[in-house]
């Protein structure tokens, strides 16, 4: 019997919980498919999706402190965000952004920045289960490749 076997059960939990409170969506799979021949392929795609994403989260709640704020010079770099985070299933983050770009849209300041701060919540709620999930599966090795459950 395998020695892993909790391991794997808890990353196939761990894993199917991303889907199903929400958080990623099937655009996950799709890009995690890209990388098939090279199991660190994701993994470096995220790095750099949550190193960008933290610089464009502080670059928004920077420009919504100032005073003359143009909330129509916010819909590029919001678009631009929601573009990186539909592309890898970040369905969480890019729904509130969705909802920054409409307060945009409506001039409505403190909409932008509730809608900004709740983008860096979901942010941050994806960066760690993710981070959790990867870590899990560095410790069940490299033959450990999940797929969504059906």
């Amino acid at each position: 019997m395998d020695n892993n076997f909790g391991l794997h059960q808890e990353i196939a939990e761990m894993r199917q919980s991303l889907f199903s409170d929400g958080i990623l969506s099937d655009q996950f799979v799709q890009v995690e498919q890209l990388g098939f021949d090279d199991p660190h392929f994701l993994q470096r795609l995220l790095t750099v999706y949550f190193r960008e994403s933290t610089q464009s989260i502080a670059s928004l709640e920077n420009a919504l402190e100032r005073p003359s704020c143009n909330l129509r010079t916010l819909e590029r770099p919001l678009h631009k965000f929601k573009g990186a985070s539909a592309s890898i299933g970040a369905i969480r983050v890019t729904r509130e952004v969705d909802l920054a770009l409409q307060a945009c849209r409506e001039d409505d300041v403190p909409g932008a920045k509730a809608a900004v701060e709740r983008i860096n919540n979901e942010y941050i709620r994806l960066r760690r289960r993710l981070q959790d999930y990867f870590q899990l599966m560095r410790q069940a090795g490299p033959s450990e490749r999940a797929v969504r459950p059906r």
